[in-house]
This record gives structure tokens, C-alpha cells and sequence, in this order.
């Protein structure tokens, strides 16, 4: 970049790092009931940064000067935090949940998207929204949603939207699941693997399942951790639902465009974890964690591209996008928890 083009970026980019700052720290607050050790806030930032970016571009006359450095933190960060995300994930999670876990994470997965499927091929929602939908529902909530975004080269309006319905419903789950758990006397690996499956986002996943107890909260986050190692292979695949008909003509998407160099990132930070390359040592007499390092920089670039998002989003656009695909995400949910009951349910005591 030029630097014409860095002094061009750099006021919106500077507003776009405040408010991701902002929503870093709302996240961080107590949030009761979860406040007590190992349970984690119901909100997560980069939901909180979008929130706070829509207001924000809705209530102040923000300068058109800035549209540069929104663009720069939503089109061009977002990427990196992609690839230091992967140093989250250990691909031998999907072991520790065993074969039936990990069978009924893939159903799951299958069934969510197939679901928006045919709520796309009804016409009930548009194919991109759909999409990003399908992928949060059933993936990492709007972490997945906005991976997905390059992807499948969607509107910001869209991924507000997504986000902000992925995490209405998957706050009304993890309020429900544990009541409902307890009121069905479940044991704490069947509650721990139901909520791992059933709600969106890690975050509240690890609330409801440690809300429940500590043994259903390990399993639940394990069970989560392993459904998010299927990010990888559910990009490639939304990736191409996205060049499929649907009354319109897709360009074909080359093989590079089906599997972007930020998803080749992202596998390859998650087999270093995995393999243990990612390491822990001292450097000038303190404790470096290159894990727990990449974990805040993709935490950092997200919600900032996040807040960008955000910053060039209106409420005029939302609404055009109306109820339906809201509604349509809660029944997706809602068949998803009661599909995995069952499921659980039918296993071999």
C-alpha cells in the first residue's frame, strides 16, 4: 500500500480499532449469572463491534473520507484473523469426542445446511444469506459467519444480519437448553454433548454447559472445539453452493477461489497446534504462548474487521432484509436441538 493509500485508511481504520476496542472490553464485564470461574460472557465481541459500529454509522454524519479505512479493516484484516484462528484448534478434539460425537457433529452439520438449502431453493431467504446462516447455525456462529464472508464474496448488510440472528437464537438456547436439561434429569455428558452440538457460539456454549456443571462444561467444550475443526471443509463447501444456480447466473469459481490462501492459513495454524509446533518459551526472563498469542491477534483483527462491518452497515439495508430469514433461523435451531436429543438419546446406554 502506498502511502497515500495508509494515510487514506487511517482515520476510518482508527475508528474502526476503537470500537473493536470498545467491544473487547463490554465482553470482558460481568455478566451475571456468568461470572463465576470457567463461565464465560454471553456476548461475544465481534457481535458486540458490530452493534456498536451499526449505532455509531446510524446516529453520527461519520465523514465519507472515512469509507476507506472501513473497507481496509472488513475486506483486508479479516483474512489474517482467519489464519491465526486455526492456532485454536487441535484436530485431535474430533478423537476425544469419539466416533459417535463425531458422526453426530457432521449430521449436524449436513442437516443445518441442508436445511437452508431448501429454504433458499423455496426462495424464503436469498442464496447468500442463506448461506452464512446455514454455516453459523451450524458451525461457530458468527465466527464461521464471518470466515465465510470472503468466501463467498457476501454484503455487509448480510453478514450483520447473520450475525445478529446466530446470536439471538443461540442466546434463547443457552438461557433454555439447561433448564431443559435438568428438567429431563440428563447425565452430564449427554447435556455436555447436546449443548456442544446445539448452540452457536463457543461462548455460550461454555456458559450453559458449566451453568449445568463442570464435567458437562468440559464435554461441551470439547464437543464444540470439534465441531469448529470442521470450519475448513464447510468454507469449501459453502464456497461452491455459492456458484450454484439458483434462477441467476454464478460465475464458476476457480479451485483457488473455492479453497482461498486464508483457508490454507487457517489448516495449517491448526495442524501446528495439533503437531505442537506452536510452543511455549521464555524470552528475556517471560513466558511467551504462541497459542495463547495468535488466539488474541485473530481475536483483535476479527472484531476489528468486524467493527468495520459495523461502521458500514445502515439500518435502512436491514430492514429490507425483513423477519423471515430470523425466523427461519430459529426453526433451523430448534430442529437441530430436538434432532440431536434424539439422537443422543437412541445411543447405547
Amino acid at each position: 500500500m502506498t502511502g497515500r493509500g495508509v494515510t487514506g485508511v487511517m482515520p476510518g481504520l482508527i475508528l474502526a480499532i476503537a470500537v473493536a476496542a470498545a467491544a473487547v472490553y463490554l465482553s470482558e464485564l460481568p455478566f451475571p449469572p456468568f461470572t463465576l470461574a470457567n463461565k464465560s460472557h454471553p456476548l461475544e465481541p465481534v457481535m458486540l463491534a458490530i452493534i456498536l459500529g451499526m449505532i455509531l454509522a446510524n446516529a453520527l454524519p461519520l465523514p465519507r473520507a472515512m469509507a476507506a479505512g472501513f473497507k481496509f479493516a472488513s475486506k483486508r484484516l479479516l483474512p489474517l484473523g482467519v489464519i491465526l484462528l486455526g492456532a485454536r484448534l487441535d484436530f485431535y478434539k474430533i478423537i476425544q469426542v469419539g466416533a459417535a460425537g463425531a458422526a453426530m457433529s457432521v449430521l449436524t452439520i449436513l442437516a443445518g445446511l441442508g436445511m437452508f438449502l431448501l429454504f433458499i431453493h423455496f426462495g424464503w431467504v436469498k442464496r447468500k444469506l442463506g448461506l452464512l446462516l446455514g454455516i453459523g447455525t451450524t458451525i461457530c456462529g458468527g465466527t464461521a459467519i464471518v470466515a465465510a464472508a470472503p468466501v463467498i464474496e457476501a454484503d455487509d448488510e448480510d453478514v450483520s444480519f447473520s450475525v445478529a440472528t446466530v446470536t439471538l437464537v443461540g442466546l434463547i438456547a443457552m438461557f433454555a437448553l439447561p433448564v431443559v436439561g435438568r428438567a429431563m434429569n440428563m447425565t452430564d455428558w449427554a447435556f455436555g454433548v447436546w449443548s456442544g452440538l446445539s448452540i452457536h457460539q463457543t461462548p455460550q456454549v461454555i456458559a450453559a454447559g458449566f451453568s449445568y456443571s463442570d464435567p458437562a462444561g468440559e464435554t461441551a467444550t470439547i464437543v464444540k472445539l470439534a465441531r469448529v475443526s470442521l470450519l475448513a471443509p464447510a468454507l469449501v463447501a459453502v464456497g461452491w453452493l455459492a456458484t450454484r444456480g439458483d434462477g441467476q447466473a454464478h460465475r464458476p469459481k476457480s479451485l483457488r477461489g473455492l479453497f482461498p490462501v486464508f483457508v490454507l492459513g487457517f489448516l495449517a495454524m491448526a495442524l501446528a497446534r495439533t503437531l505442537g509446533w506452536l510452543p511455549t518459551f521464555n524470552a528475556g526472563g517471560r513466558t511467551i504462548d504462541v497459542i495463547k498469542l495468535c488466539d488474541t491477534g485473530s481475536k483483535l483483527l476479527i472484531v476489528t474487521a468486524m467493527a468495520g462491518v459495523g461502521l458500514e452497515t445502515r439500518f435502512a439495508a436491514l430492514k429490507k432484509t425483513g423477519l423471515r430469514p430470523l425466523l427461519l433461523g430459529g426453526l433451523a435451531a430448534g430442529v437441530i436441538v430436538v434432532g440431536v436429543m434424539a439422537a443422543i438419546a437412541a445411543l447405547p446406554k
